[in-house]
């Protein structure tokens, strides 16, 4: 039901970060934009698997919230002005399917699926917290800053000992059927996804009203 819940709720988060694109023409609302879609995307096809083929069901779709990850790091590299590492980050993707997919087809098991998903996406989530807190931020953006490094400090921590604890998953049970902590993975995305998506807005409110900027109402 949450998972039926949070598909509604990153389109709507997408949407207000392209509403904010449009008001103040910040080009890091729109990574965050495609970071929503992209994952509201995979959750979709991860859905469909009895509809689907598993290389989409299983193989795409975790590709795809996987890389809704480095979209938000991108995100907050562009916003930071940081380097975007855009060839780096394709590559990293494309190496993550084609690892999940040979694991999908050579392993009959799921826990060596959930170890690989979870260990990157807490490496990702690890990256975007160092990256968070060595960026120059102006004083009044700071204490939105800590919050959102606390917010993927956890989810890197968790993903991780998710990672570990994936050898207690009964090898022919569903991704979103696990009991255990694999059972409230989707109770973090959510939490985590309102988190930084409410963090974002409002430091790109606060940057471009500090600034003076006047929106674009046309």
């Amino acid at each position: 039901m949450l998972v039926l819940f949070s598909l509604p709720f990153a389109l709507v988060c997408g949407l207000l970060q392209g509403a904010f694109w449009l008001r103040w023409r910040d080009p890091a609302s729109l990574w965050w934009a495609a970071a929503d879609g992209l994952g509201a995307v995979g959750v979709i096809l991860l859905l469909s698997k009895h509809w689907l083929p598993a290389l989409i069901a299983r193989s795409l779709s975790n590709t795809a919230i996987f890389t809704s990850g480095l979209l938000v790091w991108l995100g907050f590299r562009r916003f930071a002005g940081q380097p975007l590492p855009l060839r780096i980050f394709a590559a990293v993707s494309l190496v993550y399917f084609g690892v999940f997919e040979s694991l999908r087809s050579f392993v009959d098991d799921l826990a060596p699926l959930i170890v690989f998903a979870s260990f990157g996406h807490g490496i990702s989530r690890a990256g975007i917290a160092v990256d968070l807190m060595q960026a120059a931020l102006p004083a009044n953006q700071r204490r939105v800053r800590t919050v959102l490094v606390t917010v993927f400090v956890f989810q890197a921590l968790f993903y991780l000992f998710r990672s570990v604890t994936a050898v207690t998953v009964d090898s022919g049970a569903a991704f979103l059927n696990t009991n255990g902590v694999q059972s409230v993975t989707v109770l973090v995305i959510f939490l985590s996804m309102l988190l930084w998506n409410a963090g974002t807005l409002r430091m790109v409110s606060d940057r471009h009203r500090t600034r003076g900027a006047v929106p674009i109402t046309a």
